[in-house]
């Protein structure tokens, strides 16, 4: 569940959180009936107090959003609550706001939103890539971010990037290669997205039973030390967490010999599966790209404008195209 906080934002902290919360149950991307993570969870994954995710939740619940069942959890309510043609209101008010303390008047606002409607209507959007290592990590952050983004998203391997960098306007990677992608093209705007570990998997994690005995395996010594900080950081300290990453061959399968459950992302386990003994139960420890740097590239997206040159380019395509029959 995508979520962040900022600390030195414009609005109270509970405000940001219940604000984000309503707008993923009226995107559809919270579903009815799917249950939220329990206040000590996501307080602790948000970092901030658990007092505040409550008061949230019990906003909520009685704004409709979320029902509570005592022993049971807290969930999505089956319904949308209804608010009539108001929805907007509240939005429209910030950015009146927003831009008059800019000293933008009302007028010149309608006509800065008048153009951007023109903008996106003609399709002046930039050409997005995804860079990764490795097709099933470019798979998979590719589908989030496409779920995201309202811009056509290109997936690209990075052997492949140098042949498709003249496709691109915009790139993003992951922290891990974005210092290696801006080196291959430096004439380019490279985003690095960080990649957390997924809050549902965090809630697995903290009901397991407290003496069990858990393997926490990573390709790199990096995801270790950030899988183990998100553990940490949701309160959960477990005496038996072990560590190994696909590299130390001879810790790995001592690891795994001991192991009652084994943490991993889902392409690791893949790997590790045939070592796995049957007595271990393997969970996927997933990640979801940090919702700030997605916050980031969506910011450049808007702020994107075509070169020149681009656009004598895409004028000079879509006039081809009218006179060969082909709509534009």
């Amino acid at each position: 569940m995508p979520l962040r906080v900022q600390r030195d934002g414009p609005l109270p902290i509970a405000e940001q959180i219940a604000e984000q919360l309503m707008t993923l149950r009226r995107s559809g991307r919270l579903r009815a009936g799917q249950r939220l993570p329990p206040v000590r969870v996501l307080a602790g994954f948000l970092r901030v107090n658990r007092n505040t995710v409550g008061k949230v939740y019990a906003a909520l619940e009685r704004s409709g959003y979320l029902l509570t069942t005592p022993g049971r959890g807290t969930y999505v309510s089956a319904a949308l609550p209804r608010h009539g043609d108001d929805t907007l209101a509240p939005l429209i008010d910030r950015l009146l706001d927003e831009a008059a303390a800019h000293g933008i008047g009302e007028a010149e606002l309608h006509a800065l939103v008048v153009g951007r409607a023109a903008q996106r209507a003609r399709g002046d959007r930039p050409r997005v890539g995804f860079v990764e290592c490795n097709t099933s990590d470019l798979v998979y952050f590719a589908r989030q971010l496409a779920a995201r983004l309202r811009v056509p998203l290109v997936p690209v391997l990075l052997a492949d990037l140098p042949r498709a960098a003249s496709t691109l306007d915009l790139v993003a990677t992951t922290m891990f290669h974005v210092e290696e992608v801006r080196r291959l093209l430096p004439r380019h705007e490279v985003v690095g997205l960080m990649a957390m570990p997924e809050l549902s998997t965090l809630e697995v994690v903290a009901q397991l039973p407290s003496d069990a005995k858990v393997a926490l395996v990573c390709a790199t010594e990096e995801g270790v030390r950030s899988k183990e900080r998100s553990i940490h950081a949701v309160g959960i300290h477990r005496p038996n967490l072990m560590t190994a990453t696909l590299q130390q061959q001879g810790k790995l399968s001592a690891v795994l010999r001991r192991a009652d459950v084994v943490l991993a992302s889902p392409k690791v386990l893949e790997r590790i599966s045939g070592r796995i003994p049957p007595t271990a139960k393997p969970i996927a420890f997933a990640s979801v790209l940090n919702e700030g740097a997605v916050g980031l590239l969506e910011g450049r997206i808007r702020a994107w404008r075509p070169s020149p040159h681009r656009r004598r380019a895409e004028t000079s395509r879509r006039g081809a195209r009218r006179r060969v029959g082909q709509p534009a």
